[in-house]
């Protein structure tokens, strides 16, 4: 693990952002430091600002005030958590061709590199879009990798990953004598590797920096967290004790009323002492989805086509009747055929594996790509029905978070979690 004695990279110097005129403010003052050959988590609440960190970092973003200083000659690079759509249609070759500026001769054998260092194999003339989720997110680190950066960016770098890319990735990363800064919300993964977090704390916008295993500075916040309420608490107690005497000696008159008067100074010190306490993050609620009392089969499966490790499509015949209330998971390694069953179930494509007639389906994308980003939130979820009442839009949306000014935003504008 790198400590002190390493040098400092990156470092933000009072960096303030906010987003519509300062209505949403982001970070406020935000002062930390990253040194050479660590590996740094960041964490927080949805829309808290994490990506905003990397926006700043990569200069795709710009601080109001502060600056965000990366010491000169040292590369960035940074594995995002989707490929973009307007380069879903290039293949392997032609968007790894996009990682540099002018054109690259030895392409060919740094592609072969980067793709050995995430273990994928795949036809560097295959469309993006003809890959897994696990092969994309495989792709979109050895995007990174390709251009050698001194500081690695990963955003969410386990999504879509089975266990063996998990494994995979997290031998590399402890191997990778580079400077590493992830946000990801998989606690025992980033337990094997961190080497310290910085806490985006959504209340004051500011960050939080400490050292020490993921776990260890969870277990840090934790007490923290219980000083801040404990200090709270006494000075709760102090404030209405001498808010009792105030309102006694108030009607006393003379010298009493002097007092009275002093102690109403004492009593606005102290609440301007109490400490913002920090709530715990907030989680998704509970939810429940209603279905009909359908009767009869709701997926009726006779035959599944897989890829094998070759790379050849392979059909299976298999007898599975889905029936109301059961739930399934469906798992295997990336690339092996799982998203594609699914979209064919969904679209009714495939004859041998088919949802009955009359079931409404809800389909959640790992991609996004059901989603309009240019629609403001408030209009993609009405768009999806045409029953829903305003009331219950608002209603489910605040079920996952999505608070009343988000509904005014643009879908592209929201963080990677709350879209």
């Amino acid at each position: 693990m790198a400590t002190e004695k390493s040098n400092v990279i990156v470092s933000f110097d009072n960096v303030c952002f906010s987003f519509n005129d300062k209505k949403k403010i982001i970070l406020e003052c935000a002062d930390f430091t990253v040194r050479e050959n660590t590996k740094i988590t960041i964490m927080g609440q949805n829309g808290a600002g994490k990506s905003t960190i990397f926006k700043l970092l990569m200069r795709e973003e710009k601080p109001e005030s502060g600056k965000v200083n990366i010491v000169a000659g040292n590369k960035i690079a940074i594995a995002r958590q989707v490929i973009p759509r307007d380069q879903l249609n290039l293949s392997l070759e032609e968007y790894f061709a996009t990682a540099f500026l002018e054109k690259e001769k030895l392409l060919d054998k740094k592609i072969d590199e980067a793709m050995d260092a995430v273990n994928l194999t795949v036809d560097r003339k295959k469309a993006l879009k003809d890959l897994s989720g696990g092969q994309q997110a495989r792709v979109l680190l050895a995007y990174a990798l390709i251009q050698k950066p001194d500081i690695l960016l990963l955003d969410e770098p386990t999504n879509n990953l089975d266990s063996e890319g998990i494994g995979h990735l997290l031998s590399f990363l402890l191997s990778y004598e580079k400077t590493v800064i992830v946000i990801s919300h998989d606690a025992d993964f980033l337990n094997v590797f961190t080497d310290g977090v910085l806490y985006l704390n959504v209340q004051k916008h500011q960050v939080e920096q400490y050292w020490g295993d993921y776990y260890t500075v969870m277990e840090d916040i934790k007490k923290q967290i219980e000083r801040e309420q404990m200090q709270n608490a006494r000075m709760e107690k102090e404030i209405q004790d001498k808010k009792d005497k105030i309102n006694f000696f108030a009607n006393k008159g003379g010298k009493m009323r002097k007092l009275a008067s002093k102690m109403r100074d004492d009593v606005e010190e102290a609440e301007e002492q109490t400490v913002t306490v920090r709530k715990d993050d907030k989680t998704i609620q509970k939810f429940h989805i209603d279905y009909g009392n359908f009767i009869g089969p709701i997926i009726t499966i006779s035959k599944i086509t897989l890829m094998n490790r070759e790379h050849e499509i392979v059909s299976h015949d298999m007898e599975l009747i889905i029936t109301k209330g059961e739930r399934y998971i469906l798992t295997g390694p990336n690339g092996i055929g799982k998203t594609t069953l699914l979209k064919k179930l969904v679209n009714r494509e495939d004859p041998y594996a088919l949802i009955t007639e009359g079931v409404n389906i809800g389909y959640y994308s790992q991609d996004f790509a059901d989603l309009d980003m240019e629609q403001t939130v408030w209009e993609s979820l009405q768009s999806v029905t045409d029953v829903i009442t305003d009331q219950e839009t608002f209603r489910v949306a605040s079920q996952f978070l999505l608070t009343s000014d988000l509904l005014k935003n643009k879908v592209y504008s929201l963080s990677e979690g709350q879209k």
